[in-house]
């Protein structure tokens, strides 16, 4: 399966000093969150950030979480079991592997009081075409992967 990363210009990801919108770190250095094959969640250098294409296609997708991002059709993300696949593959009800989770099963409340069953994932409510965008690219080593703000796991690479 070949994956592209490319984010657009808005989508934010998680850094030490909180989200960060990637057009805005274009051409340094910075720590984001990721994720080890352990399942440990560290920090690492996201390197080789840069703007892939002008005014290309991009999908948003949101989630259950009220988080969204924008990025290529073709961008790999991470589903709840860790598999990876790309956006234009996923579907509304589909699981992504979340940045942090309660247990399956798990009773919560929400910042608005409501009462949620934890799925263990974030849930697309939606994906959609969603007009044109600047997409930037970036790598992370060694485990090329990141979340982003919106609470989910994407390939680097």
């Amino acid at each position: 399966m070949i994956f592209e990363c490319g984010l657009a210009a808005e989508t934010q990801v998680e850094t030490p000093e909180g989200p960060m919108e990637i057009r805005k770190v274009a051409g340094k250095q910075i720590p984001v969150f990721t994720r080890e094959s352990s399942g440990r969640v560290r920090f690492r250098l996201m390197r080789d950030v840069r703007l892939r294409a002008s005014a290309v296609p991009v999908l948003k997708v949101r989630l259950d979480n009220g988080g969204w991002f924008r990025a290529l059709p073709r961008q790999g993300v991470f589903l709840q079991n860790l598999e990876c696949a790309t956006l234009d593959q996923i579907r509304p009800g589909t699981l992504l592997c979340p940045a942090f989770h309660y247990p399956p099963g798990y009773r919560y409340r929400t910042d608005g009081g409501d009462e949620q069953v934890s799925a263990a994932g974030w849930q697309v409510v939606a994906i959609e075409p969603d007009g044109e965008a600047d997409v930037y690219s970036l790598t992370v080593f060694p485990e090329r992967c990141f979340f982003v703000s919106a609470g989910v796991l994407l390939r680097s690479d």
